[in-house]
């Protein structure tokens, strides 16, 4: 099963498969997303969730804390979607 992922400011929607990373979607889409480790721990890559729901992954809590966690941030290295998806990030 496949979502749609729409990346604001630039308006650009791509597809991203169940399971895939939303880094990972976007780098195979050719929409580059700041990013740096790749594995969750330097949040180079955290961005905000505007619409839908998603799964956090193994982002660790030193790189995303409660606080933005609870504010919709998530690391686009790690994190999942569950449904058709809004976020916005520095392109």
């Amino acid at each position: 099963m496949s979502y749609q992922l729409t990346i604001e400011p630039i308006g650009q929607t791509i597809d991203i498969e169940e399971g895939q990373t939303v880094l990972d979607a976007c780098l195979r889409a050719g929409v580059w997303l700041p990013h740096a480790c790749g594995h969750g721990l330097c949040a180079t890559c955290k961005v905000q969730v505007l619409e839908g729901e998603f799964e956090h992954g193994e982002a660790s809590p030193f790189a995303l804390m409660d606080f933005e966690r609870d504010e919709r941030k998530i690391l686009a290295c790690c994190a999942t979607v569950e449904c058709d998806t809004v976020i916005e990030a520095e392109v």
